[in-house]
Order: C-alpha cells, then structure tokens, then sequence
C-alpha cells in the first residue's frame, strides 16, 4: 500500500494537494562492492559520508511493523514540517514484514533504490541482514546520531546494539505475551494461566484458541519467544538447540488450533467476531483493538502464572545504495524520531513506553494521561509490568531460524 503526502503545498495558503513524489535514486554497490556509478559524490553506499541536499528531496518510507500507525507518521510529518529545505514530500508505503527485504533487493539488483528508509522489527531487521540489503549505520554515521547514552538505559541500549549498527532503535516496549479473552465466552476464573492449562483449555475447545503466525505477527512472535522461559528449556536463546520443549508442546497444541492467521490484525479480527475465544496478545495490540472497537468491549485480560515479558522494539533502517543527500536528510529524520517531542507521540497510539528512557507517562502531557486512562487499563497494567521476569528477545539471526523451525514443525501441519 502506497500512501502520497506532500508538504511543500503546505508552506502556501493554497489548499493541501496530493503532489507527485519523485523517484528516489542512488548509484550502487555491485556484488564486489565497487559502486556501480561514477559519481563518488552522490553514493552514500561508497562514500559513506551523508551530504547535505541542496534544494528539498523526496523520500519514501516502507513500514513491515506498523510503525506509522504507532505515532511514527505523525512524528515523520512534524519533521518534514520543521525542514522544508530538507523534505519536499514523502510517500508512505507499508508491507507484509516478510516482504520488506525482497522490495529492498530488487531495487537494488535493479540498480536503483527508491526507498529512503525501513521501518520494522527485529523480523523485518533479520531478514534485510540476512541478504545484506542494509547500510550500516553504528559507528559509522554516529556523529549525525545522538548520544545514546543520553536516552538509553540498560534495556534500550540492549536492544540497540542487537540491530549490529543497522538500525536505530524508535520504539520499545515491554510487550508481552499475556491472554485477552472474551468475557462473555469465558470467565475469569476459567482463563488458562499455565502452558499446561491452555493446553487443557485448547483441547476442550478446538478451534476457539489460535495464535497469529510469528513470521509475521508481534504477539505471535512474543507468544513463541516466551513458552521456553515457562517450560523450562535448556537454552531459551537457542531455538534450534535450545527449545525440544517448546516445538513438542507447539505441535501438540496443534492438534486444536484450526488456523493461524497470517498477521495480528487477522488474530484481531477473529477474536473480535467471536471465531476466536481466547489469545495471546501484546500491550499495543490490546490497547489499539480495544480502541478500534476490533476487539469486544468487554474483553477480559490475564497475566500467565510465570509471567515473562519479551521486551519488543522497532528499528529505522536505511536500505544499501540510497544517496548521500538522502543519508543525510535519513540521519536527521532518526535523530528527531527518538526525540522527546517525536517519542511522546507515541504514547497516545497503544503503547506504554518509549525508545527514550527521559519521556514517560509522566511527563508525556496531557493528551497521552487522558488516552492511557481511557484505553490504557490504569486498574491493570501499572500493577502488572511490575510483575514477573522481563527478558530480551530472541536475536534477529535467531529469530529467523526461529521463524523457520516453527513453520516446519508446526505452521504446515495445522490442524494435524
């Protein structure tokens, strides 16, 4: 989906008009990493030094996470408000997170990038470092970013260095995995806390229990990451060594989920229908469907008895091959991104943290106390983040073996 905003109407009286944006191109590095254009100057990928633009640029942003809707758009169009020199326009364009890298690439091979910059997860981060499509941004270009030492605690900071200096950390959050179920289906006293209970529950009522696939779903995805803190795995890091008792108990839980939808929203929506009973689900996702009216009004929530929280976040990342201009308008646009004024947009979309330590429910303003206490469960969460283990994810490289190892031994045999 591609979506076209143009700013330069904006520093007019005229009306907003929709403008076209300009195709963003770049030389690139060949297989050898030579680059493929003559001009030294203008290619970020053999360079390495951003340039300043000398009349406002295009850019284009693809988002494989939600990002857009988490705050980052409205955070995107103040930036671009605040430098017309800098930003003509920009245009929005989201994907599955399991099409992010195969865009990237065949820009790439096509011997033209377009896209200015990603917008993703360590899903979306995994699979571009896998076929090497990202621009290494740390330490190379840390003297356009900000200290993080300044906005990172020992969490954050975890989570930055997992990108390995391809991406910059704009969103974090404790996450989950925790149940939502509904209330009218389900009472609270017979919401499953335990593996071993929702294993009970799933097999007295097939079908009424599913998870959305983990390539391609935050809640999925977190649900995976925290069964082998909970079962009791030998090396919850390790999901091809480490997990015998997850994959075992996937399987078997199988056997009573007829389906797992290809993203959250899917998940969403069959919860939201009734199709569905009981899930796992995220912070964001319960906040945000809730507010969408997605989910049913009166949705129950409930922490597992060994509640472990896998800490999730979001990257920016610049795809190989943009162009010095556009590196430098790209750094810039990172450096506000983790922003105070930029992260506190964030807390009026679903989530409870920011990637920046300094800004806090406490001092996000008004607009975001009145949204956490409309949607945010003040009775619940300031009382259940304070609860059990919070544990960092699975790094992208694992993750994508992850990924794998669950669609075979577990994605492709629904139902079975």
């Amino acid at each position: 989906m591609t979506q076209r905003v143009s700013f330069a109407a904006r520093r007019t009286p005229a009306a907003v008009a929709v403008a076209l944006v300009a195709t963003l191109s770049a030389a690139m590095l060949s297989a050898c990493g030579a680059p493929t254009s003559a001009s030294s100057s203008s290619s970020a990928a053999s360079t390495g030094a951003p340039v300043k633009p000398s009349s406002p640029i295009a850019l284009t942003i693809l988002d494989g996470g939600g990002d857009l809707k988490g705050g980052g758009q409205a955070a995107i169009e103040a930036f671009v408000k605040a430098n017309p020199d800098l930003v003509s326009g920009v245009t929005y364009q989201t994907a599955a997170a399991t099409d992010v890298t195969g865009k990237i690439k065949a820009q790439q091979m096509g011997g033209s990038v377009s896209i200015s910059m990603i917008l993703g997860g360590p899903d979306v981060l995994g699979a571009a470092q896998a076929q090497h499509v990202l621009l290494q941004q740390i330490p190379e270009q840390n003297a356009s970013l900000p200290d993080w030492s300044g906005i990172q605690d020992a969490g954050r900071s975890a989570f930055q260095q997992m990108s390995g200096g391809d991406g910059v950390l704009i969103d974090y959050d404790q996450n989950g995995p925790f149940i939502d179920y509904n209330a009218s289906a389900v009472s609270a006293a017979q919401v499953p806390t335990t593996p071993q209970a929702l294993l009970d529950w799933a097999k007295a009522h097939p079908g009424k229990f599913a998870y959305a696939d983990p390539n391609n779903s935050g809640s999925g995805r977190a649900f995976i990451e925290t069964l082998p803190y909970m079962l009791g795995d030998s090396n919850p890091a390790d999901p091809a060594n480490g997990w015998s008792k997850t994959w075992a108990y996937l399987e078997q839980l199988g056997h009573y989920v007829h389906s797992y939808p290809t993203s959250s929203t899917l998940l969403a929506q069959q919860f939201g229908t009734g199709q569905l009973a009981l899930i796992p689900t995220v912070i964001s996702h319960d906040i945000s469907f809730r507010k969408s009216s997605t989910y049913p009004a009166n949705t129950g929530i409930s922490l597992f008895a060994d509640q472990n929280w896998i800490t999730d976040g979001h990257y920016a990342m610049i795809p190989s091959g943009v162009s010095a201009q556009t590196l430098y308008v790209d750094l810039k646009l990172e450096s506000y991104l983790v922003s105070a004024p930029a992260q506190q947009l964030r807390l009026t979309t679903g989530v409870l943290t920011t990637a920046n330590k300094n800004v806090t429910l406490d001092n996000a303003g008004s607009a975001a106390s009145a949204f956490v206490q409309k949607w945010g469960r003040p009775d619940f969460y300031p009382t259940a983040l304070t609860k059990g283990a919070v544990r960092n994810p699975l790094s992208p490289a694992n993750l994508q073996q992850a990924f794998n190892l669950w669609q075979r031994n577990v994605g492709a045999k629904v139902g079975g």
